[in-house]
């Protein structure tokens, strides 16, 4: 995706504040506080894949002028699932991102995260979800401000359940993804769609389509997120958002992140 991942960039603007002139630079002496670990501990099983490399980056939050996001190297990383069989996560060293190359993905498994730090200990539980297939793609002309093209991509509910979606939609048109969230309240068992609209597709232009399950309490944690930071990732957002990552050691040392497991499918549409 990006050298900085969406929660990666959201944790580092939590600390800070920005201000943005049109016709002149000005330095603003913004106010320090303690920076805090940030866990992007997303694994993220696509089909058709063995689900068998994943990574997990480990951070820490800066202030907004800072031009890289400092990695925490030297931590103890590893997931293990309910028979508790134990994934390590390795560094590459010096660059905070951890890989497990070994990894056993299980619908519906319930997979824990251990994080150790120095002397404090972080832990979160979250399950497996699975995901339907994209099944197709279309697209149509909106004669609204203009001839503007709209994609849409379909997939289809199973009913059996609650279920939460969340979609990302790419374009060489714009620097970072759209974001959307989904769920079947209204529509379990049917025909949903994730729509994309920009004024400057054109025909040529590829959209890439990634549709993940996820867990109510995530699905929850990220509404917070996108209603904080708006359509602009680099907002800064009116208070601290928590995940479900907690220090067993010092609970008000607590850590920026998330950890969840999500199934994901993938489709590319080339406009027509």
């Amino acid at each position: 995706m990006h050298v900085k991942s969406f929660l990666q960039i959201f944790f580092s603007l939590l600390i800070t504040a920005s201000f943005v002139g049109c016709e002149e630079v000005i330095d603003v002496d913004l106010d320090e506080t303690e920076s805090r670990l940030v866990i992007d501990a997303t694994l993220t099983w696509e089909k058709g894949t063995d689900g068998a490399t994943q990574k997990i980056k480990l951070s820490t939050t800066t202030d907004y002028y800072a031009a890289e996001v400092p990695p925490v190297s030297g931590a103890t990383v590893s997931v293990s699932n309910a028979a508790g069989q134990r994934f390590d996560f390795v560094e590459n060293p010096g660059t905070g991102e951890y890989v497990c190359a070994d990894f056993v993905p299980e619908l519906n498994g319930v997979y824990e995260l251990e994080v150790v730090v120095g002397d404090q200990t972080y832990t979160a539980t979250e399950t497996l979800v699975p995901v339907p297939e994209i099944s197709r793609a279309e697209q149509r002309v909106l004669d609204i401000f203009g001839d503007n093209i709209e994609v849409r991509f379909y997939f289809n509910d199973d009913g059996e359940a609650e279920h939460f979606y969340f979609t990302e939609l790419m374009t060489d048109l714009e620097r970072f993804p759209q974001y959307a969230l989904l769920d079947n309240q209204y529509a379990e068992g049917n025909e949903l769609f994730q729509s994309f609209i920009h004024e400057e597709l054109s025909s040529g232009d590829e959209i890439r389509m990634r549709l993940l399950g996820i867990s109510r309490q995530f699905y929850n944690f990220m509404a917070l997120i996108l209603s904080s930071a708006g359509d602009n990732p680099f907002s800064t957002p009116p208070a601290n958002i928590r995940g479900n990552i907690v220090n067993q050691t010092t609970a008000e040392n607590y850590a920026f992140g998330y950890f969840r497991l999500s199934e994901i499918d993938v489709a590319v549409y080339a406009v027509e």
